[in-house]
């Protein structure tokens, strides 16, 4: 699910970030992904422990004989990524990428 993640912010921080003077006098030697993915982390970080979750109570529904329960699960397994990763990217604060571009940089 942090792939998804990934697929789905990237594009997003790319529109966000692409005007900016960090964005367009990024050192040569690194690479854009790598920017990119320093700069939605938190967001990737917040899908993976979601599916964590969302794993952790369809195992319980399952244990414990709850059909419904696993079935929501694997719901909120699937629609973490798509509900909470575009919303936290556009949230996220372009003032601070020049940091993680130091950051991915070091």
């Amino acid at each position: 699910m942090g792939g998804i993640a990934q697929l789905i912010g990237m594009p997003i921080a790319w529109l966000r970030l692409r005007k900016t003077a960090a964005w367009i006098d990024r050192p040569s030697n690194v690479r854009r992904i790598d920017l990119l993915a320093g700069f939605i982390r938190e967001a990737t970080d917040l899908t993976i422990v979601w599916t964590f979750l969302a794993i952790l109570v369809a195992l319980t529904g399952t244990v414990l004989g709850w059909p419904g329960v696993v079935l929501g699960a694997v719901i909120l397994l699937f629609t973490g990524p798509f509900l909470f990763v575009p919303l936290i990217v556009l949230r996220l604060d372009v003032t601070r990428f020049p940091e993680v571009v130091e950051r991915v940089r070091r």
